[in-house]
């Protein structure tokens, strides 16, 4: 049978309270090492003072870094509230030597919790659970700490208190000769939708063109003008001028004026190119209509060829072209928005621009899959668009005369027949001088009509009744006896019908000799009737 050899652990005496314990490198016993005061060395504050917490009187901020130096809104109980708390506490930093005196060292923050104070305490109390290693030895305990609120103004209350609250103006400006500021209520809405960029805003104060935006720092206002260049184009020019100095401390309290000079320019204006303009391609010596309004003016040819390509008729306009070619010398507004007046497509056709061939529009055929959208390729881009020769009618005309207007307009891949369409009237207009001959190309021809843009969801009632009332009729599902009136409305109804027929029979005769100004008097003869059916139907 083999020797066994016992094998007897010696204990020591505890060096404080005499109890005898395994050997351990603090020689002190469980009972012993609590009693180890970590709760006096979490709540000694700097110097062996208080905790202290400063906080803004006027504008109830808190000291977030305790220099005094930035002040933050903070969340009552909140994480962050919690997070500056503890960074206020000596005794959790890296290099404390009161704990390594002690012989304490690794002290972690296992768990933390707010205590309930009174709101007008001026009090804060947490409850921490710590770990700590004394001697060797791993410890934790639950320890309640206590911290001050004092008052301490804010450098952004000093400087009001002293009228220095601002450092920097940003001076928004957009001079039209009309009244028209849709430029700046863009700005004005893209801002109001941006919290980031607000929050730095001091002040806004409402000038006779535009808008004055007051900074506390010339960076968060250099920030607001990049912003404002994104949205829109303009020029800016900054100044800066010398409010007061000390010149033992050399030190200067300067104010920055930044002022944007926005493009006087809006969407959907009717602009006349010099022929001396650059930067905008074959544009130049033309009028053009402003598509869309970014960091750069998107111009389109106001009156096209029919085999001209939507790459060459579109250009953008950036605002050093703009303010080099001289403002408004090179680049006048001939009309603006409010100038618009609505139009009736009472027939389209697309012309061969893309090798797709053309696509007519004929009146009164208009199917269940036809009324929807025709369009349903990219919605931004000059792929967007497409030449096609339109005719229309003013909307206030119905039922008063059959006068009509031919065009080519970019819009051919959004209208249909029936569409209500903004454009500018040109017969009926007085241009000013900016309009001149010498302003234009020699191969320039001055448009009866330009078309703007489509209403969307509008659809002219006069058109949907001529084309569409049997269907309307079977929709509502009305079934009313004929009366002698409504014996009338199909007499009339049944004249429209053969008048379409006849149309049709002839249609490939209008589609192969419209674009030369062939077959139109088969167009002019169909419409004469729709006037007279129309005022008939009016008049009873």
């Amino acid at each position: 049978m083999p020797n066994t050899i016992g094998l007897t652990t010696s204990l020591i005496p505890c060096c404080t309270c005499g109890a005898v314990i395994a050997p351990n490198p603090s020689n002190q016993c469980a009972s012993c090492l609590a009693t180890v005061d970590i709760a006096s060395m979490i709540r000694r504050g700097p110097g062996g003072g208080d905790l202290v917490v400063h906080r803004c009187r006027q504008c109830r901020k808190y000291d977030q870094t305790g220099d005094g130096k930035r002040f933050v809104h903070l969340e009552a109980e909140g994480a962050e509230m919690m997070a500056v708390l503890l960074k206020r506490i000596p005794a959790l930093g890296k290099n404390d030597n009161h704990l390594r005196r002690a012989g304490v060292g690794g002290l972690k923050v296992v768990d933390s919790s707010f205590v309930w104070t009174e709101p007008n305490s001026m009090r804060m109390r947490v409850l921490l659970t710590l770990r700590a290693e004394v001697n060797d030895v791993a410890i934790q305990q639950r320890v309640k700490v206590e911290f001050i609120i004092q008052w301490r103004q804010c450098p952004d209350c000093t400087k009001e208190s002293r009228q220095r609250t601002w450092q920097a103006i940003v001076q928004l400006r957009q001079k039209r000769d009309d009244s028209t500021r849709r430029g700046l209520l863009i700005l004005e809405l893209a801002i109001a939708r941006n919290a980031e960029i607000r929050k730095d805003i001091l002040s806004v104060q409402t000038k006779r063109n535009g808008f004055d935006f007051y900074f506390p720092t010339v960076d968060k206002a250099r920030h607001f003008v990049q912003y404002l260049a994104r949205a829109a184009p303009m020029k800016t020019r900054t100044t800066q001028a010398v409010v007061s100095e000390d010149v033992k401390n050399n030190t200067a309290n300067v104010r920055t004026t930044i002022v944007c000079d926005m493009v006087p320019l809006c969407r959907d204006d009717l602009i006349v190119v010099q022929r001396r303009a650059k930067g905008v391609g074959l544009l130049s010596g033309r009028l053009c209509l402003v598509l869309k309004i970014s960091s750069a003016v998107h111009l389109v040819d106001a009156s096209p060829g029919r085999d001209a390509d939507m790459d060459a008729i579109c250009a953008d306009l950036h605002a050093e072209s703009y303010w080099k070619g001289g403002e408004d010398k090179t680049y006048r507004t001939l009309l603006s928005s409010k100038r618009l007046v609505r139009f009736v497509v009472l027939d389209l056709e697309r012309c061969c621009d893309d090798g797709r061939g053309r696509h007519h529009a004929d009146n009164g055929n208009r199917d269940e899959n036809e009324q929807g959208q025709i369009y349903h390729g990219p919605k931004s881009g000059t792929s967007k668009y497409a030449l096609a020769d339109v005719e229309v009618a003013r909307e206030s005309d119905f039922g008063v005369n059959d006068e009509t207007f031919q065009c080519v307009t970019h819009l051919g891949n959004l209208l249909q027949i029936g569409d209500i369409v903004m454009g500018y009237d040109i017969t009926s207009t007085v241009l000013s001088s900016e309009a001149d001959d010498n302003a234009f190309n020699s191969t320039f021809i001055m448009p009866d009509v330009i078309l703007v843009r489509k209403v969307k969801g509008a659809v002219s009632g006069v058109i949907n009744n001529v084309i569409s009332d049997e269907s309307k009729i079977n929709l509502k599902g009305k079934t009313k006896a004929k009366s002698k009136k409504g014996e009338k409305d199909d007499e009339r109804r049944a004249e429209t019908e053969e008048i379409r027929g006849s149309r049709r029979k002839d249609g490939s005769q209008q589609r192969s000799g419209r674009a030369f100004g062939l077959g139109r008097h088969r167009n002019r003869e169909f419409l004469r009737n729709k006037w007279k059916w129309i005022k008939t139907s009016l008049k009873t």
